[in-house]
């Protein structure tokens, strides 16, 4: 008898079986993430500072966004499948808004951005946050995965393989984007004087430091939990299978 076999890609029927196995491999899983989530923070707080004080690195990271964008999008029109419909048109939402963050990149002001009060920068600078978080992420995620296959292997399953995973990472990527944008803003870091960039800088970071290793912790250990929940979902698929052949 046939049987149709889906992975699990829905937060439906989740179940959690705390194992040694998932505590130990969670726990690595939560250190990593926390890690990522820091440099995340790092990276992010450095770019809006280059992005809004330089008019060079606004345009390098303006035509650096547009290209990635313009990948994403070429990407999920050659790849197109009904079972990822709904998982495409959201990744479509955000290569949109990676590209609307170059627009924005190419047409930053020094004395335009100034004149703006920290609460009408806020959302330029969020949807700035979110566009180089989600890049940075998934780049690292790209090359954690690269790195795993060559030294473990072609058979080795990826960190992210199945839709609630990628829901998942992208819902707290975006969060961390925004808080991190919103904070820049809000504290008006790009505004102070040239001497004092990098006590605003570092005020920013200590505010964003424990915001990324919390959610890049929990983001992890997530992720791990979906990892070990797919795969006993489709061993529990295949043992049916089995059965009633």
């Amino acid at each position: 008898m046939d049987m149709e076999i889906k992975d699990f890609d829905k937060f439906s029927g989740f179940r959690i079986n705390c194992t040694k196995d998932l505590v130990v491999k969670g726990s690595i899983s939560a250190v990593v993430g926390m890690i990522l989530g820091i440099m995340c923070s790092l990276i992010v707080n450095c770019t809006l500072v280059e992005v809004s004080l330089s008019k060079f690195f606004s345009m390098y990271f303006g035509i650096l966004f547009i290209v990635v964008g313009l990948i994403i999008f070429w990407r999920l029109h050659a790849n197109v499948t009904d079972e990822a419909e709904n998982r495409r048109n959201q990744l479509m939402i955000l290569a949109g808004l990676i590209v609307l963050s170059g627009i924005l990149c190419l047409f930053f002001d020094r004395s335009w951005l100034f004149s703006l009060s920290p609460l009408s920068k806020v959302p330029i600078y969020c949807i700035l946050g979110i566009s180089i978080s989600f890049a940075l992420t998934f780049s690292l995620i790209d090359l954690i995965n690269y790195l795993i296959g060559f030294i473990q292997g072609s058979i080795t399953r990826p960190l992210i393989e199945s839709v609630a995973q990628v829901y998942l990472i992208l819902s707290f990527t975006i969060t961390m984007g925004a808080i991190f944008g919103f904070i820049f803003g809000l504290l008006d870091v790009e505004d102070e004087s040239s001497h004092h960039i990098r006590l605003a800088l570092m005020k920013a970071e200590n505010c964003c430091f424990p915001l990324g290793a919390v959610l890049g912790g929990i983001a992890g250990f997530g992720n791990e939990v979906f990892r070990q929940q797919s795969e006993a979902y489709k061993i529990e698929n295949v043992t049916e299978f089995d059965d009633e052949v």
